[in-house]
């Protein structure tokens, strides 16, 4: 077992001096959690294309400025977040704006577990997912973000 530098945490500085030489840090990449951007049936396609390309700029001057970028963080935090926590782990996290089949997956799997243990009413299978899908938007974006159909 190797460990991982230190978060900066209260929690794992004080498990890292309670443990001392026997503190590690396991990461755990098993999972991917994903934001959903949303818009409701009277949002039109250019306020949702124009959200998705601020989204998209957003990404790029992370990219091309990390140290900005957290920095940026830190400030909009207003103290909740502290610059060597975000140091620390805004480098394991990655960004982008797809709609994929491997999300398209894992959208249906959720909906098919919610309708099973909510008893809900409706599909829960791909086409119904592809059917509530707006796709146009990201694609006049980036056309190369969109991979299914």
């Amino acid at each position: 077992m190797t460990s991982t530098p230190a978060s900066p945490s209260p929690a794992s500085t004080t498990a890292r001096t309670a443990l001392g030489g026997r503190y590690a840090e396991l990461p755990f990449t098993g999972y991917t959690a994903r934001t959903l951007l949303i818009a409701g049936p009277a949002a039109s396609d250019e306020a949702v294309t124009a959200v998705l390309r601020t989204v998209l700029r957003a990404q790029q001057a992370s990219a091309a400025d990390p140290a900005a970028a957290r920095a940026a963080v830190v400030a909009q935090s207003k103290g909740a977040l502290q610059a060597a926590y975000v140091d620390a782990f805004q480098p394991r996290y990655t960004y982008g704006a797809s709609l994929s089949a491997e999300l398209l997956t894992q959208l249906t799997d959720e909906a098919a577990w919610a309708k099973a243990t909510q008893s809900l009413p409706g599909d829960a299978d791909r086409n119904a997912l592809l059917g509530r899908l707006r796709p146009g938007p990201l694609r006049t974006a980036d056309p190369t973000a969109v991979t299914v159909g």
